[in-house]
């Protein structure tokens, strides 16, 4: 038997046999475990009990996954070509049922959903957000799907900042305010943004590729890292030709960044309610541009913004 034992969003992995897209992960230890078990079943025969609390559907009308909740057996997050994964309620155990997945897609939902939610069940607060560390703190950015969280995130990275997560940030409050944990060491870049802007991307530093988009090994910070900036990118059609920042008036913003609409009791709300009012005493902008403006562009006026506010 081999276990692995990896901390990505917050939360020790202890995973057998070990998960090749957390391979790399460095982030120190926090003591908020999740062990995983990995086997080629399938739990289609177990889901008696289980009500459906959401379900994300493709274009083409075919269903992505689904979210199913029972009162003791926990969470199971399961779609046609992902397998199954149950997590129970604690967020400390994790079956994951590969039976009727594809080879790599099965790691794919763990690593984009399935490990956020058990970091949310861990009393963690998860954005949907790409973030780098910059300076020794986290600069995390927050828009929807294809707004180019992911591609500002990259080019600061080549700029010089360390890569701290893509697509889901993980908070903490901690005595000093808010960490930002690292996620898995993977960035995933859809085809167009990856053809236009990352070309020469070495070989070695993908890890897998799907219909939907290019996977990228990223060298990972070693630690959580302070809460320092927080931007939202706003593109929009008529929107300015470079990068305008204003300030980030609207509370409503910071509430719908949330990663995981599903978990909604009392103490959970609470929580997210905390981590906003949190993030909203940091420095919170708005970056409106128009569809021709590229992460280059938003990369350099982020980095003068930052070095302009000291």
């Amino acid at each position: 038997m081999s276990i692995d034992a990896t901390t990505v969003f917050g939360l020790d992995v202890r995973a057998d046999p070990p998960l090749s897209l957390l391979r790399g992960a460095r982030a120190q230890a926090t003591g908020r475990e999740l062990d995983v078990e990995v086997d080629n079943l399938t739990v289609a025969g177990e889901r008696d009990g289980f009500d459906m609390v959401c379900e994300q559907i493709e274009p083409n009308g075919k269903l992505s996954f689904r979210i199913e909740a029972h009162p003791q057996a926990g969470y199971l997050l399961w779609g046609p070509r992902y397998g199954a994964h149950l997590l129970s309620r604690d967020g400390r155990t994790l079956r994951c049922a590969t039976a009727d997945a594809d080879k790599h897609a099965w790691q794919r939902l763990l690593v984009a959903q399935v490990l956020p939610f058990a970091a949310v069940l861990h009393g963690l607060e998860v954005f949907h957000a790409s973030a780098v560390v910059v300076d020794r703190r986290a600069v995390a950015f927050v828009g929807p799907s294809r707004s180019g969280k992911t591609s500002v995130a990259l080019e600061l990275c080549r700029r010089g900042a360390s890569f701290l997560a893509d697509d889901v940030l993980a908070l903490e409050r901690d005595n000093w305010g808010l960490v930002g944990h690292p996620g898995s060491p993977l960035a995933g870049l859809d085809h167009a943004e990856a053809q236009r802007a990352h070309a020469g991307l070495a070989q070695s530093r993908i890890a897998g590729v799907n219909e939907r988009e290019l996977l990228v090994r990223m060298a990972p910070t070693l630690g959580p890292a302070p809460l320092g900036a927080l931007f939202l990118l706003d593109r929009r059609a008529d929107g300015p030709s470079r990068p305008c920042f204003e300030p980030a008036a609207d509370a409503r913003a910071l509430l719908g960044a949330t990663f995981n609409f599903v978990l909604a009791d009392r103490r959970r709300l609470s929580g997210l309610l905390d981590v906003c009012a949190l993030v909203a005493q940091r420095k919170v902008q708005r970056i409106l541009m128009g569809p021709s403006v590229n992460a280059t562009q938003v990369g350099a006026a982020v980095l003068a913004r930052l070095e302009a506010s000291g």
